[in-house]
Formats: structure tokens, sequence, C-alpha cells
């Protein structure tokens, strides 16, 4: 199996879970699936459980989620032609899985492994929206005794914004190797200073933005226990994360085992947006008015970094590839009646 292409990278990086896999589905040489298995003289469940199924489903309801949270709100009513609203929420949410949807438990063992922040947690959350007449016209603060042509112009000028800022949310750190079962969503392990708040986002020259400057990449340490017979030592491509100094931080499991590094240990990108309109209204008659406004959407320019890659086997980790909200403006005019 060194020998093997199919079974040669597994070996080498300790990939349990996809090695028994393949080894329980390979045609390879049999041409038929679980040849390997039985000729070896072993069961044909051996590795699974139930191998003339191709998926088994539980359906039930064994998980529970926790939501707890500090909720403030502050409401200004319209006055002298301003109004606004601020919202704080602290709060915590943890679970199992984020959604009704299947969940692969890494360990049917022993569920509680999967209890962690759930991907819609935020731990900090601030919202505030307002509106303020600009004080120019009739009854107003400034030219209040203008010409009648002076006043329709500087008269009803309404300035709004919406406000927020969040949190990033919770991400997991991954590995690429399957130490336990076939699924690959399993955490490394920590054998270093690598705190929650170790995070941020930092732009290096050439456009590259980073989510963990000063760390950096090495090969695994554990490439020294796997053997060099028929060059499987050669197949190893398992990563560690290191700091500046070189100590590794992060390594992938042994074989057989779960890491120890928690399940959305740490946030990601925070979230800060403001959004603008300016309103402009002319009173045609009674029961009609001419409106006239400008939307400016993220008029800060502040770009809203994505998730950088969370793979520590991936070269591109750390990195963010990709950021949304470009500056927008919107021009629109209506008649109200």
């Amino acid at each position: 199996m060194r020998n093997n292409t199919t079974f040669k990278t597994f070996l080498a990086n300790g990939s349990v879970g996809q090695f028994a896999q393949t080894l329980n589905n390979s045609t390879t040489i049999t041409n038929v699936a679980g040849g390997l298995v039985r000729n070896g003289g072993f069961a044909e469940n051996f590795i699974t459980a139930n191998p003339q199924f191709a998926n088994v489903t539980l359906n039930g309801n064994p998980s529970n989620s926790t939501y707890h949270s500090f909720q403030l709100q502050l409401t200004k009513r319209l006055s002298h032609g301003f109004q606004n609203s601020f919202a704080y929420t602290w709060s915590r949410t943890m679970g199992e899985n984020d959604n009704d949807s299947a969940l692969n438990y890494l360990n049917d063992r022993n569920r509680s492994t999967m209890k962690a922040l759930l991907g819609f947690h935020r731990t900090n959350d601030f919202r505030s929206n307002g509106t303020y007449e600009l004080p120019f016209g009739p009854n107003r603060l400034f030219l209040k005794s203008a010409p009648g042509w002076v006043t329709r112009i500087v008269e009803r000028w309404q300035l709004g914004g919406i406000f927020s800022f969040s949190s990033g949310a919770p991400l997991t750190i991954t590995g690429a190797t399957s130490t336990l079962n076939q699924f690959t969503a399993g955490t490394p392990m920590i054998v270093g200073n690598f705190p929650k708040s170790i995070g941020s986002v930092t732009e290096q020259p050439g456009g590259v933005v980073n989510y963990f400057a000063g760390l950096t990449q090495i090969q695994d340490p554990a490439v020294s226990g796997v053997t060099t017979s028929q060059t499987l030592q050669s197949s190893f491509s398992n990563f560690a994360i290191a700091d500046a100094n070189g100590k590794p931080l992060l390594i992938n499991p042994v074989p057989g085992a779960l890491g120890n590094l928690g399940l959305r240990w740490i946030e990601g990108p925070k979230t800060v947006n403001l959004d603008m309109n300016l309103v402009k209204r002319v009173k045609i008659t009674e029961g009609k008015e001419f409106e006239m406004r400008m939307d400016a959407i993220n008029i800060l320019n502040h770009p809203l970094f994505a998730s950088p890659t969370l793979n520590i086997d991936s070269t591109s980790f750390g990195r963010i590839t990709t950021a949304a909200g470009a500056r927008t403006f919107v021009l629109n005019a209506r008649v109200n009646f």
C-alpha cells in the first residue's frame, strides 16, 4: 500500500478516516468494492458497520442550544427635527448545529465535542439610525425670514443615517487530515500560545490581506515519524502553524485522535458600516410634493472582509482573498401624493 498512489498520501499524512473509507470502497485489484477487505480475510463490516448502505441518517432532536444576552435600547423621539434610535446587544449563543440540516459528528460516541459557539453568534452588536431636518427655512433657526424663492430652496432638507458595528463570526480552524473518521472538519492540536484574540486584518504590500500577521507555516513535525520505505515520507504534505520564532503553535492530530483546539475558537473580521441619505422635499400643492433623494451606501468605503482561509494545511492559510462593501451612490426622484 505504500507503493500504491491511491493510499500513499493517506498513509504518509496519517489520514486514518480517508484511508479506511477508501479501503472499504476501493475496487483496486479485485474490481469489486470492498474486495480488498474480503481478500484480507476480514468481514465485510470490519470497517463500516452496515456496508450495504451508502449513508445512514438518524432523524431526531438530540441536540440543544442556549442563548443569553444583555440588550439595551435608547430612543430619542422626534423633536426639533431630530430623532434617533440606538440598540446594543451583548450575547452568547452556543449549540451543536447552526440550522436544522444534517450534522456529521466528529465523534459519534461523544456528541459533546460539537458543542461550541454557533455560526450566527456575535459577541457585540451596535445599531443606530436617525434623521435630522436641517434648520433652514420658515420657523427654523436659520434663514427663517429669507425671500420666498430662497426658502423654497433651503427648506425641508433632511439628513439620515444608519450605523452598524458587529463582532466577527466565530470561525473554526481545521486541518486537512481525517485522523479519526472520514470527515475532515477536525481541529488541530494546540501546542503553544494561540489566544482567541489572535486574529486581526492586516493589509500588506502587494494587495495581500493577512488575518494572522506574524505567524508562519512550517512543515508539520510529525514528518520525522513517517517511514522512508517506498519513499513514503516524500508524500508527506501536512503543515503546522508557528510563531515568528518558528515555535509550533498548531499541529495536526496524530492518527486516531481529534484535535484539542475548540470549534469556532476565534472571531473573524469585524463589520463596520455607515449608510447615509440626503432628502429634499418641495411642496407642489396641498396634497402633492416632489422629492429628490441621494443614498450613500457604505459612505466610509470601509471594506467588509470575508473570512480567511482556515485550513492549516493550505498554503493560503490566514489569507483573506475576498471583500465586499464598495461605496455606492443612488439618486432618485419621485412625486408623493
